[in-house]
C-alpha cells in the first residue's frame, strides 16, 4: 500500500513540474493572410488609373481604374466606356490549378469567365462556349501586354466557329493618368 501511496505522489510531482515547464496558453497566432508568391505578382503590371483609347486611331475608349484588394489576393477593375457603358471584373490567381481566373460583369448582366496565365511576358486568357444574346456560341480570348513605355495593350478576339479562325475583336491601350 506504501508503494502504491509513493507512485502516485510522484505522478502528482511529475506532472506538476511538466505542467511548470509547458508556457501559458496564448492567443491563437491568426492566419497568414495575403498572396506573396510570384504568381500573384504577375498580374501587378495592370494597377492604377488609366485612360484607355483604341490602339488604330487613339479615340477614347473610356476609364479604369485597377485596384489590388483582400491582402493582395484579388484585382478588381472598374471600367466606364466612352459610350456611357459600365463594368467590372475580379481577377485572383488559383493555386489549385496554377491559373489566372478573371470574371468580367457589365451593366447589361453579361458574365464571361475566363482562365489564363502569364506567358511570354503576356497575360493570355481565354472564356470558352460564351452564349450572345442570340445563342450562338462564341470563344473569347484577351491579351494584356505591359510594354516599355509603361501603357498596356489589351486585345481580343472572337471566335464563332469553334475556335478553328478567329477575328479581331478590340485593341486597346491603356496609359495611366497623372
Amino acid at each position: 500500500m506504501r508503494n502504491i501511496i509513493v507512485a502516485v505522489a510522484l505522478s502528482a510531482m511529475t506532472s506538476q513540474t511538466a505542467m511548470a515547464d509547458t508556457p501559458p496558453p496564448t492567443a491563437q497566432t491568426p492566419p497568414n493572410y495575403g498572396c506573396p508568391g510570384l504568381e500573384y505578382q504577375q498580374f501587378k503590371f495592370w494597377l492604377g488609373e488609366w485612360r484607355v483609347t483604341a490602339s488604330k486611331d487613339g479615340k477614347f475608349a473610356g476609364d479604369s481604374k485597377i485596384e489590388l484588394l483582400d491582402a493582395g489576393c484579388v484585382i478588381l477593375e472598374s471600367w466606364k466606356s466612352g459610350s456611357g457603358g459600365s463594368g467590372h471584373s475580379l481577377s485572383a490567381y488559383d493555386q489549385a490549378d496554377g491559373k489566372w481566373h478573371q470574371t468580367w460583369i457589365d451593366a447589361t448582366g453579361d458574365q464571361v469567365h475566363y482562365i489564363g496565365t502569364w506567358i511570354n511576358g503576356k497575360m493570355e486568357f481565354r472564356a470558352d462556349d460564351i452564349a450572345t444574346p442570340a445563342k450562338q456560341p462564341v470563344i473569347l480570348t484577351m491579351i494584356f501586354e505591359p510594354r516599355p513605355d509603361g501603357t498596356v495593350r489589351q486585345s481580343g478576339t472572337q471566335s464563332t466557329d469553334g475556335g478553328k479562325t478567329f477575328t479581331p475583336a478590340y485593341d486597346l491601350i491603356y496609359t495611366k493618368k497623372k
